[in-house]
């Protein structure tokens, strides 16, 4: 009699199933690595060779950049030092007998700030003050602190505006004591005033005093750098803006960027507000920029002509003649 089969080990199958699969997985993978072998194998020396090829126009291209750039930094080399040359007899006379007030602003590089002084001797000008305000005086949270302190410094002479705008407050008073002027109306300032406004200033590391304030200006030269570039950008570039136009309310003022570049660069808003009240040069931080900076300085205070000079967007022109 023959039996019914016994049915397999429901177990065996099992293993015998994850065996073929375990083997026909490693067989697959084993196929991809052969194949990858054989093909960087066959492909090697042309990509090794492509990729050398490669390396090699990108070496030479930038030695080539390289050596563009240096002739590019000697020829300006060679302009500024032409420029220099040139500044005593085109600036000759253009500010004579004019006191003139230097105010940097955060950004401004020194050496140009010092270059623009000794422009400011060959127009014929007396600088009567160089200060330069610090970067925590557009902080703002320094902003109620400034209120409290033009309580306490504004001369009696000085009727400050009603504002909770502590930049605009204490730029209003600064402008007044350095300048000796209140929107354009001279006004009694006495030396102890100046020095009332400046030390209060410097002592909370607001500002520092290169040449102290005579408290008579007929114009002033702004100097400063791109602007702020952090998360209160906004509020200290704004804030830029305000000393400058505080200034410009009381006498004929230039603002001299460095540069026109950056993106929140107070100069491109006071070209597009163009208030006629400041005029500008973007490219103060060379030689050519400082000669227009007085030379524009030099348009506005003796004629009110406002020059907008430089190279970026909303300049006429490299020089006032020129524009």
């Amino acid at each position: 009699m023959v039996g019914r089969a016994a049915l397999p080990d429901p177990k065996a199958v099992l293993v015998i199933n994850f065996r073929y699969h375990l083997v026909s997985l490693t067989a697959v993978f084993l196929a991809l690595t052969v194949g990858l072998i054989l093909g960087t194998a066959a492909l090697n020396g042309p990509a090794m060779e492509a990729l050398e090829s490669t390396s090699q126009g990108l070496r030479d291209s930038n030695e080539q950049l390289r050596a563009q750039v240096t002739e590019l930094e000697q020829q300006l080399g060679d302009e500024q030092e032409f420029a220099s040359e040139v500044a005593p007899a085109y600036l000759a006379g253009r500010l004579a007998g004019r006191s003139i007030l230097v105010v940097a602003l955060p950004g401004a590089d020194t050496a140009a700030v010092d270059g623009a002084v000794e422009m400011l001797g060959h127009a014929g000008a007396t600088v009567s003050g160089r200060v330069s305000i610090l970067d925590d005086f557009f902080d703002p949270a320094n902003a109620d602190q400034l209120v409290d302190l033009v309580d306490t410094t504004t001369p009696a002479t000085v009727t400050t505006p009603v504002t909770y705008d502590g930049v605009q407050a204490m730029s209003y008073v600064l402008a007044a004591v350095t300048t000796g002027k209140v929107a354009g109306a001279p006004v009694q300032i006495a030396p102890g005033d100046i020095t009332t406004v400046t030390t209060a200033l410097t002592e909370l590391q607001l500002l520092t005093v290169e040449a102290a304030p005579t408290g008579a200006a007929d114009g002033v030269l702004v100097l400063a750098g791109a602007g702020f570039t952090d998360s209160d950008a906004e509020v200290r570039n704004t804030g830029m803006i305000t000393v400058t136009n505080e200034f410009a309310a009381d006498a004929p003022t230039v603002y001299g960027a460095m540069s026109s570049a950056g993106d929140g660069n107070p100069i491109a808003t006071i070209r597009a507000d163009d208030t006629g009240r400041v005029a500008t040069v973007d490219n103060a931080g060379f030689t050519q920029g400082q000669i227009a900076a007085v030379a524009a300085l030099g348009d506005f205070v003796t004629a009110g002509t406002v020059d907008h000079l430089g190279i970026g967007e909303g300049a006429s022109g490299l020089l006032p003649d020129a524009a």
